[in-house]
This record gives C-alpha cells, sequence and structure tokens, in this order.
C-alpha cells in the first residue's frame, strides 16, 4: 500500500494532467451532483487540516513579518495580475474575466504546502498565511469582480456560505480532531497523501467533463486562455521570490512565498465558478489548476535537487 501512494503522490501532477486529457477525449465521464465537487474538495481540505501541527502555533508567532510579507504579495500581486490579465485579454467576454479574476481571488492551494515541503521550504509560514487567506478570500473576490461588464454577478453572502461549508469547516473540523487527538497525526499522514490525492484526481475529472462541452465551443480561444494562465501562475511565483530574497528572508521562508503567492486554490476556483458564473467561467480555473500543480511540481523538484546536492556537499566537505 506504501509503495501504491508513494507511487500516486509523487506522479501528482502528471496523473491530474493525464485525467484531465483523458476526459477530455473520452465520450463518458462521471456525471455528479453539484455538490460532490465541493464535498471532494472539503475533504482534501479537511486531510490538510487533520495534518497540520497545533504545537507549531509558537513558531507561526515568531514570524509575522514574514507572514504580513506573503499575505500582503498574495493580495496585491497575484490579485492584481489576474485582474490586469483579466481586463487586457477579455474585457469583453465577462465569463473568462471572471473565472481568471476568481482563480487569483481564492485561497492559496492545499498542493502549496506540500510543496513548500518537498522544496524544503518553511511549511509553518503557508499554513499561517492560508488561515488569513481564508478569511480574506471573500471580501477580494466580490470587490475585485465589481467593475465587470455584462451580466456576471455573485452574492455576497452566497458566495461566504460557499466558503464556509467547502474551506472554514472541513479546515476546522480537521484541527479540532486532532487538537484533541494529536496522536492522529502520525496514523493519518499516508491516508491524508492518498485521500488528498485521489479526491484532486477525481475533482479534476469532474470539472472538465462537466466543462467539456464549454471548452469546445471555445477552442478558439484556448491558445489565449493557457498563455494568459501561465502568465498568471508563473509570474507572482517568481516575482514573489525574487521580493522575498531582496529584502532579506532566509532561502526556507522565500520558498514559501512563492508557493503561496503563486498557487492559488484553483480546483474551488472552478466549483464556485461552475455554481455562479456558468461553465465558460470554470475554464479558466480547470486550466489554473493543470499548470500551477504541474509548474509548481517541477519548482519543488528543482529546488528539492538542490538541496540534496548541498546536503551532499556538506557531507563530504564535513
Amino acid at each position: 500500500m506504501d509503495k501504491i501512494i508513494d507511487f500516486i503522490t509523487k506522479r501528482l501532477p502528471f496523473l491530474i494532467l493525464l485525467s484531465a486529457i483523458f476526459t477530455y477525449f473520452s465520450p463518458v465521464h462521471w456525471e455528479t451532483e453539484a455538490w460532490i465537487p465541493s464535498m471532494l474538495l472539503g475533504i482534501v481540505i479537511f486531510f490538510t487540516g487533520l495534518s497540520m501541527k497545533t504545537s507549531s502555533v509558537k513558531e507561526i508567532m515568531s514570524k509575522k513579518r514574514e507572514i504580513f510579507v506573503v499575505t500582503f504579495l498574495k493580495w496585491t500581486l497575484t490579485v492584481g495580475v489576474s485582474m490586469i490579465l483579466a481586463y487586457t485579454f477579455f474585457f469583453h467576454e465577462p465569463e473568462f474575466s471572471a473565472g481568471i479574476i476568481l482563480s487569483g481571488t481564492v485561497p492559496s492551494a492545499t498542493a502549496a504546502t506540500l510543496y513548500t515541503f518537498l522544496a524544503g521550504g518553511n511549511i509553518i509560514l503557508v499554513i499561517a498565511a492560508n488561515f488569513l487567506d481564508t478569511l480574506i478570500s471573500p471580501f477580494v473576490t466580490m470587490l475585485a469582480m465589481m467593475n465587470l461588464p455584462g451580466t456576471v454577478s455573485i452574492a455576497f453572502l452566497d458566495l461566504l456560505k460557499s466558503f464556509i461549508f467547502i474551506v472554514i469547516l472541513p479546515l476546522s473540523a480537521g484541527i479540532l480532531i486532532q487538537f484533541f487527538q494529536p496522536k492522529i497525526v502520525n496514523y493519518s499522514k499516508d491516508l491524508t497523501r492518498f485521500g488528498s490525492s485521489i479526491s484532486l484526481i477525481l475533482i479534476i475529472h469532474i470539472i472538465v467533463g462537466s466543462g467539456k462541452e464549454a471548452i469546445t465551443s471555445r477552442v478558439d480561444s484556448l491558445l489565449l486562455l493557457i498563455a494568459v494562465t501561465l502568465v498568471q501562475v508563473v509570474f507572482p511565483m517568481m516575482v514573489a521570490y525574487y521580493i522575498a530574497k531582496k529584502i532579506g528572508m532566509s532561502e526556507a521562508d522565500s520558498r514559501a512565498i512563492l508557493f503561496q503567492v503563486g498557487l492559488c486554490n484553483s480546483a474551488l476556483a472552478a466549483i464556485l465558478a461552475f455554481e455562479f458564473i456558468g461553465s465558460l467561467g470554470a475554464i479558466p480555473p480547470i486550466l489554473n489548476s493543470i499548470i500551477n500543480l504541474s509548474f509548481g511540481s517541477y519548482i519543488s523538484n528543482h529546488f528539492a535537487s538542490k538541496h540534496n546536492k548541498a546536503e551532499k556537499c556538506h557531507l563530504l566537505n564535513g
């Protein structure tokens, strides 16, 4: 079983891409009720809460400067880039614009924690920033979409309710369980890795299947959407890392900031887009999910390789 879990988690970006391609070209897909993807994402977020170390609260409190920097960059750089791209390239296509903006205003992805860990970054910083993300996101989303043309409109209370049921309650439940049963963290690691990975693959399958007709109807815009999404994911990651290093952050904190700022929970964005915008609005978050997981994996492997080489050199010189 351990080998199966290792295989799935290490190749998760490839499996997600494979799931998306297979679903798009397959004549059939799993048609579900609208609440199923939300429930699956809730499971992923529950596992995230279950695996958090509540004993690390003291360390979080000592990282006030770093938390401020990562939160500031997330809600200025990432959101700003998303809005500029949406208004520049798709101002007269409100569904696409809304989907792009939504992809940049949701909380950071659960994968940010995994990739930060693999890259040798500071996981505690990511966890702390994620709490703030969850509280800030609904308000920023509504403000960012106020000037969109056309018929796209999202009721704030409905959006907030979705955040509560999909993000806040599952995360709180996971934290609460392991707060009262701290030893459960040691036994839940494999279940967390396996459950989160399978849930993410199923979410991609469902949202790509649900958006297949919309994607096909706008295949002429696909190349531009992919290019815009690449910029939306990669540019904030690189700039955030550069700024973090320039202002004297440690390498571990800089790597955490890179993933926290650049990787948004676009699976959540796709689910919200289907509910509040429509299938066309879900296309940008679907593309964002595939790109940010794949590129995030590449960057984390790059840093992990550098970390391993540095350790080997240290051992040889020591």
